[in-house]
């Protein structure tokens, strides 16, 4: 019996998880990249991230994938406190600047950036506006 409870939560903890990814590491920053996104991109975003004062003295975690349609996505873990309104619309500027130039520094593609959870799930803070 305790074999197949240990069998259970094996196969829950390796299919229930979403991946991670592949990790580069840069002082503070661990940035984590799917199959779909090459480490050189994942190392020149985080030169570009630490060079441009991103990184600060807390742990940052970053995850760079794609969307559905392809899209690269920067993935970004919401502060430790969980705010359920909407961004403010400068707020909103501010992360459409930012997809602008990690398009035209780093990646050369359209970029989303995109708030998430301390398990890298999509939050909906947004209203749509960064879609």
């Amino acid at each position: 019996m305790r074999g197949w409870t240990v069998g259970i939560l094996l196969i829950c903890l390796v299919g229930c998880g979403k991946p991670m990814g592949n990790r580069v590491d840069s002082k503070n920053l661990k940035v984590y990249y799917l199959e779909d996104v090459s480490k050189e991109t994942a190392i020149a975003f985080a030169t570009y991230w630490r060079d441009n004062g991103f990184v600060g003295a807390k742990e940052q975690v970053v995850q760079l994938g794609r969307s559905e349609a392809g899209v690269l996505e920067v993935r970004l873990i919401e502060e430790e406190i969980y705010h359920p309104q909407g961004l403010e619309v400068q707020e909103i500027a501010l992360l459409q600047q930012l997809a602008r130039e990690l398009k035209e520094a780093v990646f050369e593609e359209e970029v989303n950036i995109v708030i998430t959870d301390n398990t890298l799930r999509p939050i909906d803070r947004s209203n749509d506006a960064l879609e």
